[in-house]
């Protein structure tokens, strides 16, 4: 018999797949190495990791799998740091965008699970709602939704009136979402801890939550808390540049 000869038979239908399936019957398979399933609890570094998936990461509907995508490999480095686990980081191609990105993904039930249970779901682009993260870590999610897909951004605009003719450098924080109520609790959760406010805005699908200069400065020391917290370098700098060049009017 040569291999793949059993390809469409059946015990129906063929004695000898009969037979095998007779001599198998009642006889335990395994045995099988348990995965350890260390229950998921809220650490900086977790609450961070929620942020990225909250942003830029999908709970496949297979109930099990976890992905999240960027276009900078140190992002999904840093997720996985974060979360303790090691997996493939992988190209694969943007639907709707054209061109190629980077992706890990994670079989894990019970992250799946646990996920689930502080308010992520499938599909979530429009259907995020609020995050069940308890107020200690709540700086490290945040700081994860701006690196997922969100901004840090140093800005030149010119005077008007009597400042015409004159350069100025802002600093805005600014934090998008396609869905309304995710992005409204973002706003909440941000109000209540930092008593700050900030503008909400819709552009080409997102909604757009934006903090002005005063209010990043009054942030953004609350999300980068130390030197080690994990985060984009890239977009932390932009805040380090301005503060040190202290936002002086460019003439």
């Amino acid at each position: 018999m040569g291999k793949g000869w059993a390809k469409g038979l059946t015990a129906a239908t063929d004695p000898r797949i009969a037979r095998m399936a007779a001599s198998r019957r009642g006889k335990p398979r395994g045995p099988y190495r348990l995965r350890r399933c260390t229950p998921w609890i809220w650490t900086p570094e977790i609450a961070y990791a929620v942020g990225l998936i909250a942003t830029d990461g999908n709970l496949s509907p297979s109930g099990r799998h976890v992905s999240v995508s960027s276009g900078e490999r140190v992002v999904l480095e840093t997720f996985l740091k974060s979360i303790g686990r090691t997996a493939k980081i992988e190209t694969v191609k943007r639907s709707g965008y054209g061109g190629t990105g980077l992706r890990v993904q994670l079989g894990d039930v019970g992250l799946y699970r646990w996920l689930l249970s502080i308010g992520l779901t499938p599909r979530k682009s429009l259907t995020l709602g609020s995050i069940a993260a308890p107020d200690d870590v709540i700086a490290d999610l945040l700081r994860g939704l701006i690196d997922g897909d969100g901004s840090i951004m140093d800005v030149t605009y010119e005077g008007t009136g009597k400042a015409r003719g004159k350069r100025y450098r802002t600093l805005l924080v600014r934090f998008n979402s396609a869905s309304r109520e995710h992005i409204t609790w973002v706003r909440a959760q941000i109000s209540s801890r930092f008593r700050l406010a900030g503008g909400l805005g819709f552009e080409e699908g997102l909604y757009q939550l934006t903090y002005a200069k005063r209010a990043s400065l009054k942030l953004l020391p609350y999300l980068y808390s130390s030197v080690g917290v994990p985060c984009l370098e890239r977009k932390r700098d932009v805040w380090l540049k301005f503060v040190r060049e202290d936002g002086a009017v460019i003439r």
